[in-house]
């Protein structure tokens, strides 16, 4: 046998079609994805995604686009070119169009067109230059790449001509036309089509750019969208299958929380900071970039999800809760990479933290927001079956400590430890602490924990400063560390700016000084007008004030009771969990006792937190108006968060005999019951006869089980709660209390659209 010296080159079987593509894209959203990725690198403006189907009842997709679309040799030497892009970087200067189109490229792999093959099983590529007289139409049978796998890839021919023009009427682009449907798309599947595509694209990527519209055109779902539309509680933009896509994002939402905006800016130089909260600039800050030199270009946005937040961003979503919708997505360049925050997609190991720590720190159902990287930055590289993310490289990790200090800390320190959200004050429990009132803690935090010598310019509110001595001082210590740092450093341009913000910092409290003098005066007059003025026909049940330093003593001691009585509340209902699964002799009897105790700490609670609201006339005795006080209960924010408090308008004062904390403690059982049955809306509307004043309680939740007695609701640990585990005292609770006022209560069972409880209470 001779041997010989000679080169050898790789073969290609057809089977390579599969590999690069229904194989590796795997999703057929994805693969949707990537046709529509194809059409924003194209230039296009718009894009649409039709569903269609034909008299012999088979489907198609069409998806076209008016980008700039592709002559006879773009086919030849790009389209039929495996794995070639002109998107990569190396290819982009001999692109024909590239310097026409004002973007950054979303896609440079050069498999995207086999997404095509995940879809259907036949394609007619149909595609035009406004320079071309006619439009170029190509025909492919992927199952021709799956006859014979010893068949050369090179060797499955594919059908080329010419035709008029483009189906979709528009002067340039391409239309894709998907036949032989791998897969069905019912409305489910194009509902979550939508919404994936909602999340799509970047809500900052048409900023000084070209517009980018995508719409779904599915003319069989025409009459379910308007039968849709005219449901309550839906939200447009997810629940409908027809339309241009609008991407959902937090900002539109119109919730006030907190937000922190951190940019690099595109050369990699400098880090810039931004906080604010419930819609109040608060601090910003800009510092040099010297430990995270592999990032450039990259903005970043996330919310705290406070629980009033997690609730308006329920209603306004149509239900869809912050868990089940996501926490924090990427894109790059205008487009999601996913499946980076999507729920239970954990990139950042943010609830691996908080595991560790869970008073301390956030977690993904706390924040939402997103990432945006922008411009080449290649370092950042899509895998190529779409679905697993960034390619793990030093700058993937750079990004993730970049996260975890200059983003989640941050927002952890003014959430957590400045404001305390979700953490009532010991002192005061219905209390929300806003930034005015550790404006001097804050300043200090973001003064001192940033290293000087990187610091290039420092901003706030001014509002955040007072004239507190205490605080004030821990202000001016700050920015003597700030000055002395500076000198330290002998850096020139950080003394002037430490100088500058002492000097701005000065004057700004002086002014505040002034301003808080005139201020005396004129609340001096306010108040006397206030009190010349306190007679009224009607009871006030809120003051909202103290009279003198006993009333202000009896109110702190107010404070202890609520917070001790709050605490044994959750004690007795860890004690009922112990007992429940226990046999024990006369079990209902001890029950029964826990109960009463249950019973009476709830009305202590009540007493002591309307007492701290200032009510002066807490035990009844005579007759009052119980639509004042409720009414009143509502404005001062008694409520249980969570439901909308429609109390029905009268000019009755509906006067009778009834316990101010009774009345508290049903209002808040009901709301609770209500929340628990999903209800967004509580009303509450008064009439009265010769002998009674009835309160009707409606809300619009899940209503009663029809196999349930409504009698047995109001026994002893009876719960129509399974799925919450309720301990079914709520209703029991309600009547052993309004019996207590000579009273009665009953459930409307004629009420079919949620649930109605009619209380009577004597004149």
């Amino acid at each position: 046998m001779n041997s010989q010296n000679k080169e050898l080159s790789f073969r290609i079987s057809s089977g390579l079609k599969n590999l690069i593509g229904r194989d590796l894209i795997s999703d057929r959203y994805i693969a949707v994805f990537e046709l529509v990725k194809n059409s924003y690198d194209a230039g296009a403006s718009k894009a649409t995604i039709s569903f269609e189907q034909s008299d012999d009842g088979t489907e198609r997709i069409i998806i076209s686009d008016n980008g700039c679309g592709m002559t006879y040799a773009d086919i030849i030497n790009k389209w039929l070119f495996v794995a070639y892009s002109e998107k990569k970087p190396q290819h982009r200067q001999q692109s024909s169009f590239r310097d026409k189109i004002k973007r950054e490229v979303a896609g440079a792999k050069g498999v995207g067109r086999f997404s095509c093959d995940r879809l259907g099983a036949l394609l007619t590529l149909v595609t035009k230059t406004e320079q071309d007289k006619y439009a170029n139409r190509v025909e492919v049978n992927w199952n021709t790449f799956e006859l014979d796998d010893t068949e050369e890839f090179v060797n499955i021919p594919v059908h080329y001509s010419i035709t008029e023009d483009l189906p979709s009427g528009f002067k340039s682009g391409t239309t894709l036309i998907i036949e032989q449907l791998r897969e069905e798309w019912d409305r489910d599947a194009l509902l979550r089509l939508k919404r994936s595509l909602m999340k799509l694209i970047s809500p900052d990527a048409n900023e000084g750019e070209l517009p980018f519209d995508i719409e779904l055109i599915v003319e069989s779902e025409r009459e379910n969208d308007d039968k849709t539309l005219k449901k309550t509680g839906i939200n447009p933009d997810r629940d409908i299958v027809n339309g241009i896509i609008h991407n959902d994002i937090f900002e539109k939402l119109n919730i006030k929380t907190t937000c922190i905006e951190v940019n690099i800016s595109p050369d990699g130089e400098l880090i810039s900071s931004k906080l604010t909260d419930r819609g109040e600039y608060i601090f910003s800050v800009v510092e040099r970039n010297r430990q995270y030199r592999e990032l450039q270009d990259i903005s970043i946005v996330v919310f705290y999800l406070n629980q009033s937040a997690k609730v308006s961003f329920t209603r306004q979503m149509g239900g869809v809760t912050p868990k089940s919708y996501g926490s924090v997505f990427i894109y790059k360049n205008g487009f999601r990479i996913n499946p980076y925050g999507d729920p239970g997609q954990d990139f950042f190991g943010i609830d691996q933290r908080k595991a560790q720590g869970w008073r301390r720190f956030l977690g993904t159902r706390e924040i939402m927001g997103r990432i945006s990287i922008k411009g080449e930055n290649d370092q950042f590289v899509e895998t190529t079956s779409r679905a697993h993310g960034f390619i793990r490289t030093k700058a993937v990790e750079s990004l993730t400590t970049f996260f975890i200090e200059k983003v989640l800390k941050v927002l952890e320190k003014y959430v957590v430890n400045l404001i305390g959200w979700g953490e009532p004050l010991k002192s005061d429990p219905t209390h929300t602490i806003s930034p005015e009132e550790v404006g001097e803690q804050i300043i200090s935090q973001f003064i001192t924990s940033i290293d000087s010598k990187d610091i290039v310019r420092i901003d706030y509110n001014p509002a955040l400063l007072s004239r507190n001595d205490e605080k004030q001082e821990s202000l001016t210590t700050s920015l003597k560390k700030l000055e002395s740092a500076a000198e330290q450093a002998k850096d020139e341009g950080l003394i002037s700016l430490a100088q500058n913000l002492k000097r701005r910092t000065e004057a700004i409290v002086s002014q505040n000084l002034e301003l808080e003098e005139e201020n005396a005066v004129q609340e001096r007059k306010l108040a006397k007008a206030y009190r010349e003025g306190q007679a009224r026909e009607k009871q006030i049940y809120f003051l909202q004030g103290s009279a003198n330093q006993n009333v202000t003593n009896l109110i702190n001691g107010f404070h202890s009771i609520y917070t001790l009585t709050d605490a044994s509340k959750g004690y007795i209902n860890y004690l009922r969990e112990i007992l429940a699964p226990i046999e024990l002799e006369n079990k209902d009897f001890v029950l029964s006792i826990i109960g009463q105790i249950y019973q009476a700490n709830e009305k202590a609670h009540k007493l002591s937190d309307l007492a701290i609201h200032g009510n002066q006339s807490l035990k009844q005795s005579g007759v009052n108006s119980v639509y004042d006080f409720i009414r009143q209960y509502i404005d001062e924010g008694l409520t249980m968060q969570g439901l909308k408090y429609d109390l029905v308008p009268s000019n009755e004062a509906f006067n009778c005999k009834f316990d101010a904390s009774s009345i508290g403690v049903i209002i808040d059982n009901i709301a609770s019951n209500s929340i628990k049955a999903g209800a967004t809306v509580l009303q509450i509307k008064m009439s009265e006869t010769a002998k009674y004043v009835e309160i009707v309680f409606s809300d619009n939740g899940i209503g009663l089980d029809e196999s349930i007695d409504p009698s047995t609701l109001f026994e002893w640990g009876f719960s129509s709660n399974v799925k919450k585990k309720g301990f079914g005292i709520g209703l029991y609770h309600i009547k052993q209390l309004i019996d207590e006022m000579k009273g009665s209560v009953n459930i409307d069972t004629s009420y079919h659209d949620g649930f109605r409880l009619v209380v009577r209470l004597k004149k």
